[in-house]
């Protein structure tokens, strides 16, 4: 029996640990494509264990490997940053939940953050990286004795009060908007592959 309990604690360390790469490659994915994206983006999904999220992501990485960087560039500006008349596809949580920047969620985010030991960039503080990256980061911890709880606990309120309130809208706007199939297929990959529970 203890032989036993060894082996689930085991597996469920590296269940966290998969959950957290998968969120990282995820956070990479909204990273301004320059000459590091891809690079950035295969380095992160050599780190995934779990061959089912790997299959699952390799035909993203293909696509975003079939465009020219001038194009993700374009297409990563207007979805994201300055499209006109207006940006289909702001990556911010107070500006999908309170039409603004810099709004109370951020705020919130930030508060989190801190508690944890962690840092952001101000501008950056409810953007989807940055979200996925403290789940990632949850994740991760999920897997010491120490916080375990802690983080558990801290996953589910930050899914349940935060990114679940706003991922899906973002998701259903890129899938809209999104002319290069990369990003179609990102849209995709966000409703399929975060996980809500730990």
């Amino acid at each position: 029996m203890v032989a036993k309990g060894k082996k689930q604690k085991a597996n469920g360390k590296a269940d966290f640990e998969n959950k957290a790469r998968t969120l990282r490659f995820l956070s990479q994915c909204f990273a301004y494509p320059n000459s590091a994206f891809l690079p950035n983006l295969r380095k992160r999904l050599r780190e995934i264990t779990g061959e089912k999220e790997k299959a699952g992501f390799e035909p993203l990485l293909r696509l975003f490997g079939q465009e020219n960087n001038e194009q993700l560039q374009g297409e990563y500006t207007r979805l994201f940053i300055t499209g006109y008349p207006n940006t289909p596809c702001p990556p911010y949580e107070s500006v999908f939940r309170e039409g603004r920047m810099l709004g109370s969620c951020s705020h919130k985010v930030q508060t989190l953050y801190q508690e944890w030991g962690m840092t952001a960039e101000e501008g950056l503080l409810d953007h989807i990286s940055t979200e996925l990256e403290f789940l990632a980061f949850l994740a991760s911890a999920a897997t010491l004795e120490a916080v375990q709880k802690d983080a558990r606990k801290t996953f589910h309120s930050f899914t349940a009060d935060h990114l679940s309130q706003w991922l899906p809208d973002l998701s259903k706007e890129l899938k809209d908007h999104a002319r290069v199939p990369a990003y179609r297929e990102l849209a995709f990959l966000l409703e399929t592959s975060v996980p809500f529970r730990l």
